[in-house]
């Protein structure tokens, strides 16, 4: 009897409660990767954008893909204005636009990972420029690959079999230039 009520102790025990965040209201989505809300904590309040971390959303000229990630980004924040969305930063600087790097959470859903189980996007496990010690996703490297396969699996989104994406987001900026 003891062992057992040590176990389902033990197990209490090991539950994380789900991360507790600055919570924001995003303003508006930018594309599949890129949000922007109203910094109130500023005075006067800025403006601040965000980049998802860990995922390579399509540019938004890839028809269709590039706006249907930019959507789906759109339904998952609930753009209504009331929802409000934690934000978990890295601690890197800002990329060269300006956008924190930042893993989204609504509703306990890390909303980088279903991206990625959606097929809207692609696993972007780069190291950001001035992240010496971190790899692109790092913290969340696992759960990210394990929804890219996932999404490759089901045949989702970009991973669709009859109207596959036949070229990277890096690849298709370099080919516009």
């Amino acid at each position: 009897m003891w062992v057992g009520a040590a176990g389902i102790l033990f197990l209490a025990g090991c539950q994380s409660p789900p991360p507790k965040y600055p919570t924001v209201q995003i303003s508006r989505v930018l594309s599949g990767q890129s949000v922007e809300w109203m910094d109130k904590s500023q005075q006067p309040p800025v403006i601040e954008q965000g980049r998802l971390i860990g995922i390579d959303a399509p540019d938004m000229g890839q028809e269709p893909w590039g706006k249907q990630a930019k959507q789906r980004l759109e339904e998952l924040i609930g753009t209504s204005g009331k929802d409000g969305v934690s934000v978990e930063f890295d601690g890197t600087e800002p990329d060269k636009f300006g956008r924190k790097f930042v893993y989204l959470w609504k509703d306990g859903r890390l909303l980088n990972e279903q991206l990625l189980k959606d097929g809207c996007v692609l696993a972007n496990m780069r190291t950001p420029s001035s992240a010496i010690n971190t790899i692109g996703g790092a913290k969340y490297r696992e759960r990210f690959l394990r929804g890219s396969q996932y999404a490759r699996i089901m045949g989702a989104g970009i991973w669709n079999p009859s109207q596959p994406m036949r070229m990277s987001p890096s690849e298709f900026r370099k080919e516009e230039r």
